[in-house]
């Protein structure tokens, strides 16, 4: 199945869509759409790919991503081998002109204008204990009529004023979308797929260029050219992302989840680590743990 636009179906008697997640896994396939689309996880783990961005996600994960970004959510391993976990979330999706053209435009929504452009990259929030947001999302689905459009107004607004919050894809933000056909989009989900299955063991250029059908040479510039990142970098930031979470949820050595993230030499990881996060494997664990 190629990874592709998905079209919205909002029904009509509603000017958005709000609705509680229950599955067994997410669905894992690269997409993108012209609504934006707020999810709260509350129960779930594994990797989420927004723009050109990887970053584990568990509970309370919550994101805003904008129009037309590619974006999925890929959970952990065991979610697809066994029944025993489910992948459950409040999703909300919506357009900006759901309530009207021009209406998020007018004076009183001008918090909302703002966090709109912000989230051309996809925003990624941190909530407070005592947040209101998720109850109010899970409010906002069983809610109809005049109060759910003013539910909806009143979750942007607390967005809007959530000072923890950081923009995920930066190249959409500066008005460098990534731009994809079908082509160049199944060929990524292939070589998404394999490599989120294979990153722990070890990957060539060779083995990756012949998943898409092309030279390596020819695959590198086209990786690039499609994600804006050269496709070592890619491997490297998902292979980092796997082992903060192994630091954080895991008692294994730092020697141990070096290996077991798919790098094959101790101080070449922990300076990649430290690249990415400006913080040695023990001073992240550390940080996280304390």
């Amino acid at each position: 199945m190629k990874a592709q636009f998905q079209k919205i179906l909002i029904n009509q008697q509603s000017s958005f869509i709000a609705k509680q997640l229950d599955l067994p896994h997410f669905d894992s396939v690269f997409h993108f759409h012209p609504e934006y689309e707020l999810k709260y996880v509350m129960q779930s783990r594994g990797k989420r790919f927004v723009g050109e961005s990887i970053e584990n996600f568990m509970e309370g994960d919550l994101v805003l991503v904008g129009p037309n970004i590619m974006h999925y959510w890929k959970n952990d391993p065991i979610y697809y081998v066994t029944n025993k976990y489910r992948a459950t979330a409040y999703l909300v999706m919506f357009s900006e002109n759901c309530f009207g053209e021009g209406f998020f435009a007018i004076p009183e929504m001008g918090p909302v204008k703002d966090l709109f452009s912000r989230a051309k990259g996809g925003l990624s929030f941190t909530l407070e204990r005592k947040s209101n947001i998720p109850h109010k999302m899970k409010r906002l689905i069983n809610t109809e009529g005049p109060l759910k459009v003013t539910g909806l107004i009143d979750i942007l607004y607390d967005l809007a004023y959530t000072k923890s919050r950081s923009i995920l894809s930066e190249n959409y933000m500066i008005g460098k979308p990534l731009i994809y056909k079908d082509l160049t989009m199944d060929r990524l989900r292939k070589v998404h797929d394999y490599v989120i299955s294979n990153f722990q063991n070890k990957i060539t250029l060779q083995d990756v260029a012949e998943k898409a059908n092309m030279t390596p040479h020819a695959f590198c510039k086209y990786f690039k050219r499609s994600t804006k990142k050269t496709f070592i970098t890619f491997l490297i930031e998902l292979r980092i992302c796997h082992a903060k979470k192994l630091l954080i949820e895991d008692t294994q050595t730092i020697t141990e989840i070096c290996y077991s993230s798919g790098f094959d030499n101790l101080s070449y990881f922990n300076r990649a680590f430290k690249s990415l996060t400006n913080m040695t494997p023990k001073e992240y664990r550390n940080h996280y743990n304390n």
